[in-house]
């Protein structure tokens, strides 16, 4: 048995060339509007890729066990918090007279 998965894989992106071809020929707009339309869904589907690709990596590392390193914000807040929970914690911080 051959191996036709190669010459299939060939004559869809062919196909799909082809197609993209004609379509961009026959449409009814100028090829300024044309370009800026590509352009336009180029940058909408790279947004969609970039935001897919981060939920898969987080979900990917949620698996693994893998925390997330943490962004100089997270730490600042995570401080933050933990310095305002000690300060509740002792009778004459902010929640002293409560």
């Amino acid at each position: 048995m051959q191996d036709t998965k190669g010459k299939v894989l060939l004559s869809l992106l062919a196909g799909a060339t082809a197609g993209i071809m004609a379509g961009l020929l026959l449409a009814p707009e100028t090829g300024d509007e044309a370009r800026a339309d590509i352009k336009e869904s180029a940058g909408k589907l790279n947004q969609d890729l970039a935001k897919l690709f981060k939920e898969g990596k987080a979900r990917l590392d949620s698996f693994t066990g893998k925390a997330p390193a943490n962004s100089g914000q997270q730490v600042a807040d995570r401080t933050a918090a933990d310095d305002l929970l000690s300060s509740m914690n002792q009778p004459n911080g902010p929640g002293a007279g409560i």
